[in-house]
């Protein structure tokens, strides 16, 4: 049977950020969706690896040995869009350690199933934000730029969507 090949479109991978900053990622989250005037996103997941070559092979052998996962955000400054205010409440506290923690839901839009309800393939990971920079140019739309950290494993799920408003159910 013949597979269908389709590329997919960048509002395809949704990123949401809980701006709560919820104890736990299943009650009390606040999710907003990352995106307004960002133009480039993406999890560089920071394979750490070992390499090794013994004595008597001709070629060295890599493994991985973890992933350290950041994502480098740069948006433009908002006012109104709730994630950069979330953003700039951090910075302007300063937050530090659990002050700047939270949750990410990362969504795969173009991989869903189910009926009468569509469920996307998803994620939920905690994360620390670490804001980078903000300002600009003159003459040009100040950024505000931020890394956010993904803090050990990711929790797999799936998540339905209402009116845009992401559930988030853990793989059993």
């Amino acid at each position: 049977m013949p597979t269908t090949v389709e590329k997919i479109k960048r509002p395809l991978i949704a990123h949401f950020l809980d701006t709560a900053k919820s104890a736990d990622y299943a009650t009390g989250v606040t999710w907003k969706r990352i995106g307004l005037n960002v133009t480039d996103m993406s999890v560089d997941y920071g394979a750490q690896t070992e390499t090794e070559q013994d004595i008597v092979s001709n070629s060295a052998a890599t493994d991985v040995t973890g992933y350290q996962p950041t994502s480098a955000v740069s948006q433009q400054c908002t006012k109104g869009d709730e994630i950069f205010e979330f953003i700039t409440n951090l910075r302007r506290n300063r937050a530090i350690l659990g002050d700047c923690q939270t949750w990410m839901l990362n969504v795969d839009l173009w991989d869903s199933s189910g009926t009468p309800t569509l469920k996307y393939v998803a994620e939920v990971q905690k994360v620390s934000i670490q804001v980078d920079t903000y300002g600009g140019a003159g003459g040009e739309t100040p950024v505000q730029e931020y890394t956010i950290n993904f803090i050990g494993d990711p929790i797999q799920g799936t998540v339905a969507l209402t009116d845009g408003v992401p559930t988030f159910t853990k793989n059993t």
